[in-house]
């Protein structure tokens, strides 16, 4: 299925690119879908996902958040990316998402946000619920720096942040550091971002406030991916106020869903069945 190519500015002049997928017959129902830390629209969900969305009735516009990659330098704009990002910002990108559905006159929009990037989605709603907003689902959820520093740092967590929190003290907020880890590529940031991102406070703990949401919620995770399970399961559990809401574990694939690209596919639009958005 062939997607229109897409840009929008956030509210601090941020541009950020994605791609629109829409059906033959266009309904009310559009989908908002954002990836997580290193991804970008076209990898991981943004793959597969919005295709076949849009073949089953489903617009969906899968978009860059200013975390993605590493950033760009090659369209002339400042190269943010995941090495100079700041959580705070996240609800520019996810507003500026949702008002390019909104102009092409979608307003029952369903975010779907994959690893961080629900995190983005859920801390966005939660400082600015959008009333065409009607429901969520958050794959794989992120687990916090503090319990999975062991894959991510190759010293002690309290001693980067030790590190981190010494040079945005001593106004080397935008200096970079690096610390390998098991993934494939170094954690590459500046110091400021480091503690916004994985800090010992980080504001992107769901768990902290995703009782606060009460839109219907999805929440889905792989079984092999354990690093996310727990964490997942937990936001679940405390999404107290989301009615319905739902949580689904597929018996294989892995954090980016590959081999159960169906499947995912298929549970979400089941459940859009049942919140009455499909």
């Amino acid at each position: 299925m062939l997607a229109e190519l897409v840009s929008v500015r956030t509210e601090d002049h941020v541009l950020l690119h994605g791609a629109l997928f829409e059906p033959d017959t266009s309904g009310p129902v559009a989908v908002l879908l954002t990836h997580g830390g290193w991804g970008n629209f076209y990898t991981g969900l943004g793959r597969f996902l919005p295709g076949m969305l849009a073949k089953n009735g489903i617009a969906c516009l899968s978009f860059n958040n200013r975390g993605h990659d590493y950033g760009t330098a090659s369209d002339g704009e400042p190269s943010i990316g995941l090495q100079r990002e700041l959580f705070e910002d996240s609800p520019k990108d996810i507003a500026a998402g949702l008002s390019l559905l909104k102009e092409r006159k979608y307003h029952q929009i369903v975010l779907i946000g994959h690893s961080y990037g629900a995190a983005k989605m859920a801390y966005a709603q939660r400082l600015a619920p959008d009333p065409d907003v009607k429901a969520a689902v958050f794959c794989s959820p992120a687990a916090l720096m503090r319990d999975t520093w062991k894959f991510y740092l190759d010293v002690p967590y309290e001693e980067a942040v030790q590190e981190v929190t010494r040079m945005v003290a001593a106004g080397q907020g935008e200096k970079f550091v690096v610390f390998r880890h098991h993934g494939p590529s170094p954690i590459i940031c500046t110091a400021q971002t480091f503690l916004s991102v994985w800090g010992p406070n980080p504001a992107q703990d769901m768990c902290t406030f995703i009782q606060e949401l009460s839109m219907p919620l999805l929440v889905t995770v792989c079984r092999r991916e354990q690093i996310c399970m727990d964490y997942s399961r937990a936001v679940y559990e405390r999404a107290v106020n989301s009615h319905p809401r739902n949580f689904i574990v597929l018996p294989r694939g892995d954090h980016f869903y590959r081999g159960v690209e169906v499947s995912l596919a298929e549970a979400i639009l089941d459940w859009l069945d049942t919140v009455g958005l499909r």
